[in-house]
């Protein structure tokens, strides 16, 4: 029955994201076993050709992943060509390496599989592909500024962690560790062609990543209903998917094998990436990229240890937007007075026993690190907050985490 129901749940909703026009993958799979299906996907777009299939660096060799990904696509002709270089962040270094064998090899077809800095790399691959330059060419407040003139090749994103949402997005994070930023490459042509989610994939991803990649979904569904950018479809599957947060990724947490937990959180983590991309997010997202590009913070990590924080720091400016979303998170049918404090310390306790810091105090950052931190958190995600942020009042904030 549950099996059944999953299905039937995912199936509207993504009906419901074509139905309101929300930008997302054009075909989106979802299901048990579902990769079993790439070559078929794939044959179409391929035509017997090569694929560039990019991974992390080890995971899918060691897991045997990768030879499972070659044999489903030799069956249907299409040889594969692999790529194993994507840490956890990917950088312009690793980007543009990947970009120059694409342009070498010349594939009909990117594959991606993997957590969402491979998806990430997998979309700026394959818009590099088919364009000049080097990727920082294209970053938001980086580069040249140059637009994605020609349509990137197809691109068949494939998600192993349930959390970031990258294969729904336009958008590919993109990091220099030399020059501390983190920014992204995007256009409306970067979406991939078919969002592939298979929740057996998630099977075996350490507890660590689950509980980093639960925290950003979970972020990625409370943000886009306070943003100054939300839409009322998007606030809408945001609070669906909140209603299945908090116990799916508990129980991911605490039952690894937990295949019906599984489901529910990839279902999560999808809508979540429609959300963000539609709406915007906030001060979580703003900060947490800053905290990745200048220490080395993971992204999730971040995104969770600073979410009730920003929502307190927040709240006066969105107060019934808010008090839905943690409504919803909290799986009361209506908010009450006592809704906010009570979803915020809800996503405290749901830190601590994710063993997420609870603030900055264990980075021991000091206060030159805190201004850099301040002006590195202005980009695009903290443009939707609903307070107005500066680097001044960033920085205050800031200061009340350390």
């Amino acid at each position: 029955m549950l099996a059944r129901s999953i299905k039937q749940k995912t199936q509207e909703i993504i009906e419901s994201f074509h139905a309101n026009r929300l930008q997302v993958p054009e075909t989106i799979v979802f299901g048990r076993n579902k990769l079993d299906s790439l070559g078929e996907l794939a044959f179409p777009l391929a035509w017997g050709q090569k694929a560039l299939v990019i991974t992390g660096v080890r995971s899918a060799r060691h897991s045997g992943l990768l030879d499972r990904l070659t044999t489903l696509l030799n069956r249907y002709t299409i040889s594969s060509v692999p790529f194993s270089e994507v840490g956890r962040e990917p950088t312009c270094a690793i980007v543009d390496s990947a970009a120059a064998l694409a342009r070498e090899v010349k594939p009909r077809i990117i594959i991606s599989v993997g957590g969402g800095s491979v998806i990430d790399c997998g979309k700026a691959i394959a818009a590099l592909a088919v364009n000049h330059g080097f990727v920082e060419d294209y970053l938001e407040g980086v580069g040249k500024n140059l637009p994605v003139a020609n349509r990137p090749l197809p691109h068949i994103a494939i998600p192993t962690v349930a959390g970031t949402g990258a294969e729904m997005t336009k958008n590919a994070v993109i990091t220099s560790t030399e020059k501390g930023y983190k920014k992204s490459m995007r256009a409306d042509s970067m979406i991939p062609t078919i969002a592939l989610i298979d929740p057996t994939l998630t099977l075996g991803v350490p507890p660590h990543i689950v509980a980093s990649g639960g925290m950003d979904a979970i972020a990625q569904l409370i943000e886009p209903c306070i943003s100054t950018r939300r839409r009322k479809e998007t606030t809408l599957l945001a609070l669906d998917g909140l209603r299945y947060a908090r116990q799916s990724l508990a129980l991911c947490y605490e039952d690894p094998n937990n295949v019906p937990a599984r489901e529910h959180m990839c279902m999560v983590s999808m809508i979540s990436g429609a959300c963000l991309a539609n709406s915007g997010l906030a001060m979580a997202h703003g900060i947490a990229a800053a905290l990745g590009a200048l220490f080395d913070v993971p992204h999730g990590l971040a995104c969770g240890l600073l979410l009730p924080h920003s929502l307190r720091y927040n709240r006066k400016a969105c107060e019934g937007e808010l008090a839905t979303a943690l409504a919803a998170f909290l799986n009361q049918d209506r908010p009450t007075g006592d809704t906010i404090d009570d979803g915020i310390a809800a996503l405290e306790g749901l830190n601590q026993w994710l063993q997420i810091p609870q603030d900055l105090k264990y980075l021991g950052l000091s206060e030159s690190d805190l201004q850099r931190l301040a002006e590195a958190s202005l980009g695009s995600s903290m443009s939707g907050n609903p307070v107005p942020m500066t680097p001044e009042s960033t920085l205050a904030f800031l200061k009340t985490l350390v």
